[in-house]
């Protein structure tokens, strides 16, 4: 049962997160865009991508798994086993039961170990002194020194993260069997610096021969570490939030779509100036993603919108929006991409008034065979997005210049 208890803890997460994903009205939540799993305390919602009441709900269910898939890069699926004691949708409780699953992996291996710089100040000289620390502090204790040397061992950033994710699911998981394994776990884990993880800490992972293995667990930590806070716990109702901005997820999950079609490059979130007033930061235009086709001279800017426009047809300000980016970035054509909710929605396009350029309307089938598959839905993109000449998986077109575009591995195999 929601109470008014359970709406207070949401509040005050709210307050200290400044999160977006939600507003709170009188007794109601209304989420803004957001799919994913949000607990607090006993009450679990569980929130899917949903466009009309014509498939059952294990067709959203398994949508959401396969774009997150395909984003993070991160072999779990719908079907990974469901924990004991734990229902089996439970969007967090899957998540960290194929986190575990990795870490065993990991630990079954040996986790990997790196050179890390040791000040010290000790009886045994090892490496090399620190002679003015040396000298501030041992001016008594002339039998002690300080010294700086290497020692090789788990305590690196991607062991951290683990371990800090690892110390979540010991707090948040709802169910026993998550909680033995996690205890399990970390038994058999090093010694590491327990810090919070910072967003910037993400950036300073690279992947080497030493922990591409890492790169799947990884990738589910940073998802149960999305909303850690040590303050976000209010008597026994601690808000676990893995909320996903959905307009955020269907853009990154077409742009890995048309990354792996032969003869494409992607620029994402490009930026271009378009009006500074003197003393003012610049505003910038940005659209989703600038498309350079093999033989095509000019780009073509693509625009991805969830929602389901009304009777087919764009909105006003969504026009207006793509009018500016194809005279912001010099190209002819541009395309709103909206997810497909039913079979009566046709791609179509027309020019705009007073010149060449080209705005198109499509539609793209996020059950492409009556399922969510990546290569399905590649096949139909030269129609949604209105290129003359089908693509053609395995073949790379001519004319490309430059490095052709790095391969996505495709996550429904």
């Amino acid at each position: 049962m929601f109470t008014e208890a359970h709406l207070d803890a949401l509040g005050r997460y709210q307050e200290r997160t400044g999160t977006a994903a939600f507003r709170l009205g009188h007794r109601s939540v209304c989420l803004a865009h957001h799919v994913g799993y949000l607990r607090v305390g006993s009450v679990i919602l569980e929130i899917y991508p949903k466009l009309g009441a014509h498939r059952p709900e294990e067709d959203w269910h398994n949508l959401l798994f396969h774009m997150l898939r395909v984003v993070s890069g991160v072999r779990f699926t719908a079907h990974d086993r469901a924990p004991l004691n734990s229902r089996a949708g439970d969007l967090f409780e899957l998540l960290v039961a194929r986190f575990l699953d990795q870490v065993h992996g990991l630990l079954r291996g040996g986790l990997a170990r790196s050179y890390r710089e040791v000040e010290e100040n000790t009886s045994t000289f090892r490496g090399r002194l620190l002679v003015g620390a040396h000298a501030r502090t041992n001016a008594v204790h002339q039998e002690r020194v300080f010294v700086a040397y290497e020692l090789q061992d788990a305590d690196n950033l991607p062991n951290r993260i683990l371990w800090r994710a690892l110390e979540r699911v010991r707090r948040t998981t709802a169910s026993p069997d998550l909680l033995h394994r996690a205890e399990a776990s970390a038994v058999d884990f090093p010694d590491v610096t327990d810090t919070p993880i910072r967003p910037s800490d993400w950036g300073r992972l690279h992947f080497d021969h030493r922990t591409e293995r890492y790169r799947d667990a990884l990738g589910l930590a940073r998802m149960i570490l999305l909303d850690e806070r040590p303050d976000l716990r209010w008597g026994d109702r601690e808000v676990v939030a893995l909320l996903f901005d959905m307009n955020a997820l269907f853009e990154a999950y077409l742009e890995a779509a048309i990354r792996g079609l032969p003869g494409a490059r992607v620029k994402s979130q490009v930026r271009q100036r378009f009006w500074q007033p003197p003393g003012e930061r610049a505003r910038v235009l940005k659209p989703d993603l600038v498309v350079q086709l093999a033989g095509q001279a000019l780009p073509l800017v693509v625009d991805a919108k969830w929602k389901v426009p009304d009777r087919g047809r764009p909105g006003d300000d969504d026009l207006r929006q793509m009018f500016a980016y194809l005279h912001g970035f010099d190209a002819e054509r541009g395309v709103l991409v909206y997810p497909r909710a039913n079979a009566a929605q046709e791609d179509h396009q027309a020019p705009f008034l007073g010149g060449i350029l080209q705005g198109r309307v499509g539609f793209l089938d996020l059950f492409p065979g009556g399922r969510p598959d990546l290569q399905a839905l590649r096949g139909s993109l030269s129609s949604v997005l209105g290129v003359a000449e089908p693509f053609q998986p395995g073949r790379a077109a001519s004319g490309l210049q430059g490095t052709p575009p790095t391969p996505q591995r495709d996550p429904s195999t």
